[in-house]
This record gives structure tokens, sequence and C-alpha cells, in this order.
């Protein structure tokens, strides 16, 4: 078993501008609202995972991603729920902050929710004043892992 450090805490101010942030964003993902999601990501912002062939650069790279997902799901007639919790929340330097956490995401369809799959985000978030936005993500699906 891997020996990890507990991070140095943050304030708890800091937690709950990111635990509302995420309620935010992954709110605005799961209603398609895809402009709402988009600009919670820099300009320059990047979102990669191992279920996708490459990683989505920019604010339309991500636009055309996001609205990708929300068209396959309206067409399953499935209703989408992502879930993110145990945050672990890095500082770095600047006005950076690294955070790690667990996303489940669930999909209802014809009445029966099911688990679609589990994973891991990493996220670079900028702070600047009261705003947070993604500078880069990195959702890892668990289902894709190989282990040894």
């Amino acid at each position: 078993m891997q020996q990890q450090t507990v991070p140095a805490a943050v304030s708890a101010e800091i937690c709950a501008r990111i635990d509302q942030f995420y309620a935010a964003q992954m709110q605005m993902l799961d209603e398609g609202n895809v402009g709402g999601w988009v600009a919670t990501f820099a300009v320059d912002g990047v979102f990669e995972s191992n279920g996708l062939p490459e990683p989505s650069r920019g604010r339309a790279a991500l636009t055309a991603l996001a609205a990708a997902a929300v068209a396959r799901l309206d067409a399953q007639g499935a209703i989408r729920r992502h879930f993110v919790f145990n945050v672990i929340v890095e500082p770095q330097d600047g006005d950076v902050l690294r955070t790690t956490c667990y996303v489940p995401v669930f999909d209802t369809v014809g009445g029966v929710t099911t688990l679609t799959t589990s994973t891991v985000m990493r996220d670079e978030l900028t702070v600047s004043g009261a705003e947070l936005l993604v500078r880069h993500r990195t959702v890892t699906r668990d289902d894709l892992l190989v282990r040894s």
C-alpha cells in the first residue's frame, strides 16, 4: 500500500468556496447549461480524461464536448447526476489550488437509476478575487484503469 501524506490544511472559507463551485458547476452540466458550465473554465482551460481520445482545449472545444454529451443523454432520455465528494485541496504557487476528489456519475433512464461510472477528478483551479476557474481538469474513469 502506498503511503500518503496529509496535505496542509486550507481555510474553511476556501473549502466552502470550492464546495459551492463544484455544486454549481456540476448542476449546470447536469441541467444541460453548457454555456454556464464552460464559463467555469479558464479561456484556455483543458479537460482531459482516459475515456476520451484527446484533451479538449479552450472554451470552443469544451463547448463542443459538453454539447455532445448533453445531446447524447437527451437522445437516450437520460437524467445525469454528478456527485462530488472527498475533496482534497492543496494550495500551489500563486493563486492556484489543486484539488482531488471522487465523482461517481449516475444516470436515470426509464425510472431506473444506475451508477454509470466512478471517477477521480483532479483540477488546477485559479483564484481571482471571488472567482474560481478550472485551468486544467483530469478525469480518470475507474473502469478504464488496468491494475497489475
